[in-house]
């Protein structure tokens, strides 16, 4: 098989594939097969790319006949013999126009200007955020959390410069999605996950898929359930629990063995008025456990001096709670 045969049928699977992910009873099992087929080799991902844009191009064909059978075909897995012979002239144009753009012939459309990068700035304070960007991605933002969004055609890129955000990417092989925070670059390998800028560190939390991150010369590959902390002299991988990493997009404060000043340090992320303070330094390290509602200050210092060895008092001139060991 020529060159040139081998690029057509690569387009014909990515037609097929098209059409098959379309389909109602598209399963589980067909889309882990697409994603192999995908990934395995880069002009699988160009031409399904392509195959998707110029599918996009034909909506106003949507109501021809001679198209929608093809499509009822294609959706079914039936035989697709008569198709060169009947297929409507819309779609014969578009089949051309993959071949002649996989071929090398841009010359026909001419060169297109690159599309402009939009930027967009996103900022919370005692709120949370929830946002769509304009590929399908979506981000959550904690309280007080700040970041831009800059995409174009040829990548997306987010500055996370304060606070926290969970990631849930739409996959495109042919523009990486890229977060960058605090010295660290995180790159989405299609997934879901959560980054969270402390004082002295970063923490990286992958809910679903695979990540890749890097600060300076070090590098790791992070999978669901696994943690990355980094910083200055900071470089430590764990495996966590990703619904406790995330407990805070459905409004929970979620601890298990959580040193009590990294607790409290969270429980005052939200700006209720009621501020925590550890005034004993040997409980900064005390491992808490437990679920606790945000916003909810008063409810979790009486939970802390049920169940831990802690006494608070409140200070009325300052509207702080301070924490001390009994």
């Amino acid at each position: 098989m020529d060159r040139r045969e081998d690029i057509a049928s690569i387009f014909e699977q990515a037609e097929r594939w098209f059409a098959r992910l379309r389909a109602r009873d598209c399963s589980a099992a067909d889309r882990q097969a697409f994603e192999a087929w995908q990934t395995a080799d880069p002009a699988h991902a160009a031409a399904y790319d392509e195959t998707r844009r110029l599918w996009a191009e034909l909506a106003p064909l949507a109501d021809d006949e001679e198209v929608a059978r093809w499509r009822r075909e294609a959706v079914s897995g039936e035989p697709r013999t008569t198709r060169r012979e009947h297929a409507a002239w819309g779609l014969a144009a578009a089949a051309s126009v993959v071949l002649a753009l996989a071929l090398g012939g841009y010359a026909m459309w001419g060169a297109k200007a690159p599309t402009p990068a939009a930027v967009a700035h996103y900022a919370t304070t005692g709120e949370l955020q929830r946002l769509t960007l304009a590929d399908g991605s979506r981000i959550t933002l904690n309280a007080n959390t700040e970041l831009d969004v800059t995409m174009d055609a040829s990548a997306r890129v987010v500055q996370l410069t304060r606070g926290q955000a969970v990631f849930d990417v739409v996959h495109e092989p042919r523009r990486p999605f890229v977060v960058h925070a605090a010295g660290n670059t995180i790159r989405d390998i299609g997934t879901r996950f959560d980054v969270n800028l402390d004082d002295a560190q970063t923490r990286i939390n992958v809910i679903e898929g695979v990540v890749n991150v890097t600060r300076g010369e070090r590098t790791a590959t992070l999978a669901r359930g696994e943690e990355l902390a980094t910083g200055d002299n900071v470089w430590r991988q764990r495996n966590v629990d990703p619904d406790v990493a995330i407990g805070w997009t459905r409004g929970m404060l979620v601890f298990r063995q959580t040193p009590l000043d990294e607790a409290v340090a969270q429980a005052n992320r939200y700006g209720d008025g009621h501020r925590l303070v550890v005034a004993d330094p040997s409980l900064a390290s005390l491992p808490i456990s437990g679920d606790f509602r945000i916003g909810e200050n008063d409810s979790l210092v009486r939970a802390l001096q049920s169940a831990f060895p802690i006494r608070a008092r409140h200070d009325a001139a300052s509207g702080e709670t301070r924490l001390y060991r009994r």
